[in-house]
């Protein structure tokens, strides 16, 4: 007589879907974001240069990135751009007492380490809902947003605060921004078309791991 068996138990992975599928959930969300930021600070608009331009001094050295590029790259912070950091550091906030305008941002961001991608939980600054890829430096985790101008959540975003607050960051063609791994502050610039400078962002984010942040809802 033929001994009867048993069928195989289902894998780790096949559990996860399995739940994911019941939950109504995208099997993508059942995987591991490995750390997770909760940033709050400031923006700042209506820059003012000492030439009368709108665009500040020299950014920080983090936030040097290549024009023009398809995919967020930022470059790697040279000996001269680290001797200029005392000077970046007072122009910007230089830059921030003169700003036109100055409001509260926050930035929530979860960051996958698998495929390099980061999302945003929850903004008044970006919208909420898009994934953007980062890059890790030993210092900084860079990125920038490119806005999907025929996506939903960016024709959500047109209607939020950070529009209404200040209406000439409709032109805004990327945001770019840095997060230093050892202080957690966060800092970056909306960019308009011609790569002028619209406003500035400082904020100082607060990490937490797996399993510590709300996962993502979208």
């Amino acid at each position: 007589m033929r001994a009867h068996r048993h069928p195989p138990r289902p894998t780790r992975h096949l559990l996860a879907a399995g739940v994911s599928l019941v939950l109504g959930l995208p099997a993508a969300q059942a995987q591991i974001y490995h750390l997770y930021l909760l940033c709050q600070g400031n923006v700042a608009a209506g820059l003012a240069s000492p030439s009368g331009g709108s665009a500040p001094a020299t950014p920080p050295p983090a936030l040097v990135a290549s024009r023009g590029a398809a995919e967020s790259r930022f470059d790697e912070p040279s000996e001269k751009n680290l001797g200029d950091g005392n000077e970046n550091v007072q122009a910007r906030t230089r830059a921030f007492k003169a700003a036109a305008q100055r409001g509260n941002a926050h930035l929530d961001l979860a960051l996958r380490d698998s495929n390099m991608s980061m999302f945003i939980q929850r903004s008044n600054v970006l919208p909420t809902g898009e994934r953007m890829k980062y890059e890790a430096t030993q210092t900084h985790y860079t990125a920038t947003y490119f806005p999907a101008r025929t996506s939903q959540s960016w024709r959500d975003w047109r209607g939020s605060w950070f529009f209404t607050w200040y209406p000439p960051f409709e032109k805004m063609s990327a945001t770019r921004f840095a997060v230093d791994r050892q202080t957690g502050r966060l800092e970056g610039e909306v960019v308009g078309p011609q790569g002028e400078v619209l406003g500035l962002i400082d904020m100082q984010c607060e990490p937490r791991r797996d399993g510590q942040g709300q996962q993502p809802r979208f």
